[in-house]
């Protein structure tokens, strides 16, 4: 009998123990919470919600009707997201996301959706979303498709 106890215990600790795998419902929780506090645009937003150095790709739609993937290096993509804020609070710039799907990727989720801009147009558009290091949800990696054409030179 103390050996099935002991068997016991010892199985029941090691369940305790592994911390499970967030699960799709956290992760759009989080993706919401990103894109609320996005659309408020919270200057804390790459500190709350992005890992240190996370991988950001526009796909630029060129006016020849290709596209062109571009990978923004951080220290652009933050001064840009910084000028971005003042005129997208002043115009009341707003991002929202339609088709919402959450699939597993490995140990982390790909968020795929339409972004669809306030001035308008529809944008297919994923994230990365995963645990970093202390176990919080951050993104890993974003990819929009824009037609900007000004990404294409830096």
């Amino acid at each position: 009998m103390k050996k099935l106890l002991a068997l016991f215990v010892i199985l029941f600790m090691s369940v305790v123990s592994v911390e499970a795998k967030p699960t799709a419902e956290q992760v759009r929780t989080f993706f919401n919470s990103y894109v609320a506090a996005a659309n408020n645009f919270d200057a804390q937003l790459f500190q709350k919600y992005y890992v240190p150095s996370p991988k950001i790709i526009r796909v630029v739609e060129k006016k020849d009707g290709t596209t062109q993937s571009v990978v923004v290096p951080l220290k652009i993509y933050l001064e840009e997201g910084a000028k971005g804020r003042k005129v997208g609070k002043i115009m009341g710039y707003k991002n929202t996301y339609t088709n919402v799907k959450i699939t597993p990727a490995g140990n982390d989720y790909k968020v795929s959706a339409t972004r669809n801009p306030s001035p308008g147009g529809r944008y297919p558009a994923y994230f990365i979303i995963g645990e970093d290091s202390q176990g919080h949800l951050k993104i890993k990696v974003e990819s929009m498709n824009t037609p900007r054409q000004e990404f294409l030179k830096k």
